[in-house]
């Protein structure tokens, strides 16, 4: 076997960073003399007593492709091709950037097929932990280009990201995908960037001894097994096959769906419930394939047609789009068949309740290109089986401190990039307070371990989400206001809203093509030097006149472009008028404002304002009730706290 050996970033298909001087870095037995072959010129290394070589490559501009060839003196070589000179990101954070492409071919059909960009590549990271010490190369991984077998595993927010990049500046993009769902900031942080949060080190601590770890993952699948066992073996449908096509159900009740079930006669219920409905298929329709889409549920599901399994969800957040296979529907009354399970409990202030529902405002409907049939409104169900308490919750391995970082970041430091997009901040809103300082410390760290003190990192705002929210709750407005200061605090550090782009029912809003745009129209001004406009409205001037009980209050904007505009977004039903802008004075009595576009101005009227104004909060909550405000780019300004 080959002693030369070279990280998996440093492969076939790869993208360097242009305009750097480049890092080739890999191993081979101590003393070997290595030699880089690179676009005409040679490099030379010796390889160190532990077996590893580096070298620097001049700085190029953008192209491709190329080829490189390492070799030794003992005579063998590795002859990497098809490279791309270009930008590089590393795309980090939480599920709302791990979200694949797969889960939005139903909002963009045409991507899954018109997908042939050669000058975007990927090279996406699989989930890896280590708690002991940061790796030296990453444990899975390859550049692929997206096509038709691939697109569908590439991150959607990522890849929208590049190919808009590349579409902007006719520059290669490759993006180095290192995210996982749930975790947490300090997941991606070193130890050394932790430093003197010793909570943090210390649970770091306890999961990096392999025996515990172990107890650990085997008590998250043992745990609950029992607690699934118990219910299953209780459960009066499992036993007289209550999905059965021919089931007699008359004597069940019935419920509206979709609707949360504490709100129902069904009440806060933790356990097994069945729902059935009756639905008619025409003649056309029937023994043909088609598709049944149930939403979102909470908490799992397995759902049957006419008696037949056809699908099966664990957890509430992926979408239920289940195949019907052909020959399964006939002309007449069919049947579906759901059989949730209700696990958890959230808490909204001091009492907790079953958080089991069918997700108001999705779609609930058997179809194909011909037929739709709405499957929204009379359902009857009945109670499997009960449970005394709600499902052991998992202790999450993958979210401790550092873990991530180690095995997923770390062996991607020594590649040069050009920027980092950063989609997290969902798991840390009950803990944001700190959030300011981990993040600074993140973004330092990052910079250092890249040896660039100007590495561009670039934050997504969070979205409107409303429905697993405490209404009375600010955490989620406040962690969205915590990212959009450090886009403004930071140098080096950007964001963009998202406002407009979430879905108040849904964690992981489709919507993610625009949310690439945004982000590559930060890369492609801050970093690609394009006059092009990246940013909404912004306040620029103040100015209050005061006329009896009445106050006129003129906000000056930068960032307009052509003029600002007004827009629905989300359905709100505002009839185009923009009711999220509220003014507080000094003795922090609030006041909606009545808000008038003009041009490059928004002309604020109040009443009963009677003291200087101290801030203004433009859409300073979970989600806007009316339209938002745009320039003439299509940007939205950025909800937020704004002190005056």
């Amino acid at each position: 076997m080959s002693g030369l050996r070279l990280p998996r970033l440093i492969s076939n298909g790869m993208v360097l960073q242009k305009d750097k001087k480049q890092h080739i870095w890999g191993w081979d037995e101590p003393g070997s003399r290595i030699s880089v072959d690179f676009m005409n010129e040679k490099y030379e290394a010796l390889a160190g007593a532990a077996g590893r070589f580096e070298l620097w490559l001049k700085e190029q501009p953008y192209g491709g492709p190329y080829t490189m060839t390492v070799s030794n003196d003992r005579g063998e070589c590795i002859r990497i091709g098809d490279i791309l000179i270009g930008e590089v990101w590393l795309c980090s954070g939480q599920s709302n950037m791990e979200l694949p492409m797969a889960r939005v071919k139903d909002r963009y059909p045409e991507e899954m097929t018109d997908c042939d960009y050669p000058q975007v590549r990927e090279f996406k990271i699989q989930e890896a932990l280590d708690f002991i010490k940061p790796l030296d190369d990453s444990l899975t991984g390859k550049w692929r280009k997206p096509d038709k077998e691939y697109i569908g595993e590439f991150s959607a927010t990522a890849y929208f990201f590049a190919r808009e990049l590349n579409r902007f500046t006719g520059i290669p993009v490759g993006f180095i995908d290192a995210s996982l769902g749930g975790s947490k900031i300090h997941c991606w942080m070193s130890r050394e960037m932790l430093k003197g949060y010793d909570d943090k080190l210390a649970e770091a601590d306890r999961y990096s001894d392999e025996q515990f770890r172990k107890s650990v993952l085997e008590s998250n699948i043992e745990v609950p097994l029992r607690w699934h066992n118990e219910l299953d073996s209780k459960d009066r449908g499992r036993i007289e096959h209550w999905e059965a096509e021919g089931f007699d159900d008359s004597s069940w009740r019935t419920v509206i769906l979709p609707a949360f079930l504490k709100d129902t006669e069904i009440g806060d219920t933790l356990g097994v419930i069945y729902f059935r409905k009756s639905f008619i298929v025409p003649a056309e329709m029937a023994g043909k394939e088609a598709k049944l889409w149930l939403g979102t549920m909470v908490d799992s599901d397995r759902t049957f047609v006419n008696g037949k399994y056809v699908g099966s969800t664990d957890y509430q957040y992926p979408p239920r789009k289940y195949v019907i296979p052909a020959n399964l529907l006939h002309e007449g009354i069919n049947n579906v068949t759901v059989r949730l399970k209700a696990e958890y409990l959230i808490e909204f202030g001091a009492k907790g309740h079953s958080a089991a529902r069918f997700t108001p405002g999705k779609e609930y409907k058997v179809f194909n290109e011909e037929n739709t049939i709405d499957l929204s409104g009379e359902w009857k169900y009945m109670t499997g089986a009960s449970a005394d308490s709600e499902a052991p919750r998992q202790d999450f391995v993958s979210w401790k401190p550092a873990g991530l970082y180690n095995a997923m970041t770390a062996p991607c430091t020594s590649y040069v990039i050009g920027g980092v997009n950063w989609y997290q901040g969902e798991s840390d809103c009950e803990e944001r307070d700190e959030y300011t300082e981990l993040f600074r410390r993140m973004v330092e760290g990052y910079r250092k371990e890249w040896s660039d003190d100007k590495l561009p990192v670039n934050v997504v705002q969070l979205p409107n989400f409303t429905i697993d929210n405490d209404p009375c709750s600010e955490a989620w407005q406040g962690m969205r206001e915590v990212l959009r200061r450090l886009g403004e605090s930071i140098e080096g550090c950007d964001s963009i809203v998202t406002i407009d782009l979430g879905e108040d029912n849904d964690l992981h809003p489709q919507e993610k093509r625009e949310l690439g745009r945004r982000l590559a129209l930060l890369a492609a001004r801050n970093s690609c030097g394009l006059d092009i406009e990246c940013h909404g409205p912004s306040i620029k001037k103040f100015m209050c006149v005061r006329n009896g009980d009445e106050a006129e209050i003129t906000l000056n904007m930068s960032g307009v472009g052509e003029g600002l505009k007004v827009c629905e977004a989300g359905g709100k039903g505002s009839d185009g008028r923009v009711t999220d802008l509220i003014l507080t004075d000094e003795d922090g009595n609030s006041f909606k404002a009545d808000v008038t576009v003009n041009k490059d101005r928004l002309i604020l009227k109040v009443r009963g304002l009677k003291h200087s104004v101290k801030e203004i909060r433009y859409c300073y909550s979970q989600t806007n009730t009316g339209a938002l405000i745009y320039n003439s780019e299509g940007l939205p300004m950025s909800p937020g706290i704004y002190v005056l």
